[in-house]
């Protein structure tokens, strides 16, 4: 009898216990083509012909791919000011240059990797995701009340909080930016 009353308490504790939150991976945050608009998709390269011989650079951002996953300080430090904001410089005599590249490069400490995507939603459109995976003991300064907001300072900008991961989705408010940030909240655990 009393092995079957510890028996059934086990079962019942290991019954009660919920499931670990799963891990997202970061590439897990590019969205699958099959939930974008039509006229939404990763831009194939970072720089398209226009008419008249004129060429636009910039369609992938400061990212070496689209999309980019990567441990690069310096492209960590840039996504996390645009995550918590400018990162306020010391008071004293300005930085040079070698200098303030070395205090910049703080704020990739605690990061443990970075992801950036560019999607166009015409030709001239462009929505941006920029995400940090942030060390246990870590987190973005930027404090928002709930889980997953729109950022009160710039309406066509998307913060999600997923677990470890803080991700911004930034861009002109349509459908593509809609569809990306539908699809980046619904990998909140």
């Amino acid at each position: 009898m009393t092995k079957a009353v510890i028996l059934a308490l086990w079962a019942v504790t290991i019954a009660s216990q919920a499931p670990p939150p799963r891990v997202i991976s970061m590439q897990e945050l590019t969205v699958p083509s099959e939930r974008l608009p039509s006229n939404c998709a990763l831009s194939p390269a970072p720089s398209v012909q226009l008419d008249g011989g004129r060429i636009r650079g910039g369609l992938w951002a400061e990212f070496p791919t689209n999309p980019w996953i990567g441990a690069d300080r310096r492209l960590m430090a840039s996504i996390r000011q645009r995550i918590d904001g400018p990162a306020a410089l010391p008071d004293g005599p300005p930085l040079d240059a070698k200098a303030l590249s070395r205090y910049l490069g703080q704020l990739a400490d605690g990061v443990e990797e970075g992801y950036g995507a560019v999607y166009l939603q015409s030709a001239t459109d462009l929505i941006t995701v920029r995400a940090l995976r942030f060390a246990p003991t870590e987190k973005a300064s930027a404090d928002f009340s709930s889980n997953s907001t729109r950022v009160a300072r710039n309406p066509a900008m998307i913060r999600v909080t997923i677990g470890p991961i803080v991700a911004i989705v930034s861009g002109d408010g349509g459908a593509c930016f809609q569809a990306i940030g539908v699809y980046l909240k619904s990998l909140v655990n």
